[in-house]
């Protein structure tokens, strides 16, 4: 057995969690921890994490244990956010926001280099299994899009290219596909996305987008090796997607413009991220309009794709 999966079974032998102030489930005030979810962008799991481990929430109960929160825990969580994007570690959130420390008097943590460091030994030493606890300790602890940029993204580039980096993407890639299959989306009507690319060589980005996405409250498809462009209209409309984020090769480059163009009629958001596709664009002076756009850098385009997604659905 993992090490993993023996935690969560002691998890399930701890002591029930004693209840705090009580209140009645229908005080209009009061909502429940997925409606926090998607008021903040922070999946269930991180915010039971941020109470248990760390004491950051004290959500109000029901008469029966269920967690309750209100406006302020809303502000609350914002104001985590705020710190960990700043690079500074969830263990020490609690104290500088009940010391009402400035965001700008504090120094970033230097957890994230120590985190780096580790699953770049963990990787050269091919230690799938530590890989694997590392990457349920970190994703259970921060949003999605945190543990991408401040751990895996850096961890990869100082990995460079060869036996080690693969290795590693192998097991992270496992552990995202286990995450979006298993991710319950808190809104059956939630905004779908279809994620999808032309290579095998952005299979691990279209699972980490996905991460980042299903923690805003979006639903994800997620079908990373299309062999055919031409396929991907029939894809669109089959998964019924109400928007769409694809990988692009340099391959698609000389079909820019057809690509472009064939994606405008599709009338619904549409991210393409691929640097030297992004080159063909621009050298082409194509024109992106309101709903197709072009990105060079993969994390900058999901995260405007995401606000953009999220303001669409948001308003539909």
């Amino acid at each position: 057995m993992s090490q993993s999966k023996q935690n969560l079974g002691m998890e399930s032998l701890k002591t029930p969690e004693p209840l705090d102030d009580i209140v009645p489930l229908a005080s209009e005030a009061f909502f429940p921890i997925r409606e926090l979810s998607l008021k903040t962008g922070v999946n269930s799991v991180t915010l039971r994490a941020w109470e248990r481990r760390y004491g950051l929430l004290k959500p109000k109960r029901t008469n029966k244990g269920h967690r309750l929160y209100d406006q302020g825990d809303v502000q609350r969580v914002e104001g985590i956010l705020r710190w960990i994007q700043q690079g500074v570690a969830v263990s020490k959130v609690r104290a500088l926001i009940d010391q009402g420390v400035m965001f700008d008097a504090v120094a970033p943590s230097n957890e994230w280099l120590e985190w780096q460091a580790a699953l770049v030994m963990a990787a050269d030493a091919f230690q799938g299994e530590k890989i694997e606890q590392m990457y349920q300790q970190i994703f259970s602890q921060y949003p999605a899009d945190i543990a991408v940029r401040d751990w895996l993204l850096p961890s990869f580039e100082q990995l460079g290219k060869g036996a080690a980096l693969a290795f590693c993407e192998s097991i992270v890639m496992s552990c995202l596909i286990a995450r979006v299959s298993s991710f319950k989306v808190q809104k059956k009507s939630a905004h779908k996305v279809l994620i999808t690319g032309l290579s095998s060589q952005r299979s691990l980005w279209c699972y980490m987008a996905a991460a980042m996405l299903l923690d805003k409250g979006l639903s994800c498809c997620v079908v990373p090796n299309v062999l055919q462009s031409n396929d991907w209209l029939s894809l669109v409309e089959g998964v019924q997607a109400q928007s769409v984020l694809a990988f692009c090769e340099s391959d698609l480059n000389n079909k820019a413009a057809d690509l472009v163009c064939q994606m405008k009629q599709w009338q619904r958001p549409v991210a393409v991220i691929g640097a030297s596709f992004w080159i063909a664009v621009n050298e082409s002076n194509l024109i992106e309009s309101q709903e197709v756009r072009i990105y060079s850098e993969a994390f900058d385009g999901v995260n405007d794709f995401i606000a953009r997604v999220t303001f669409t659905a948001n308003n539909d």
